[in-house]
């Protein structure tokens, strides 16, 4: 089955530190499924692969392997269909950020499951009619 990947999944698939059993579980059911994500996907782990780095988790070297082994395993990208008073609707409603909001507003229009590791996220799947994958 098809879901919408969040950043925080992915970077556990190539942060041995990050891993977790969840993660690495969609890991193997993405190697048979579609998996969908926004565009600011891209952005989301470069971001937490160099918080990473700042914060001393992961070498430099290691941050630049994760990122070019994500780039090869990207999700297909979406971009925005969402006007930005629809994000910040549903960032308010389900008390995400808007970023995350960019998230749900995918599975919604998709109609697809999402993996997250994210609480807030995972929070307001079932409320929006939607599960975790």
């Amino acid at each position: 089955m098809a879901f919408v990947l969040d950043a925080s999944v992915a970077v556990g698939w190539v942060v041995a530190k990050q891993a977790t059993e969840y993660s690495r579980k969609v890991r193997r059911m993405a190697r048979r499924d579609a998996y969908h994500a926004p565009a600011l996907w891209r952005l989301e782990v470069a971001n937490a692969v160099r918080t990473l780095v700042q914060r001393e988790s992961i070498s430099v070297e290691a941050a630049r392997t994760a990122i070019d082994i994500l780039e090869r395993i990207a999700p297909v990208i979406h971009t925005a269909r969402s006007e930005m008073s629809e994000l910040l609707e549903l960032s308010i409603r389900y008390d995400l950020s808007v970023y995350d909001a960019t998230y749900l507003a995918l599975a919604l229009e998709l109609r697809l499951p999402v993996a997250c590791a994210d609480g807030r996220l995972s929070k307001a799947l079932k409320p929006a009619g939607l599960r975790k994958f």
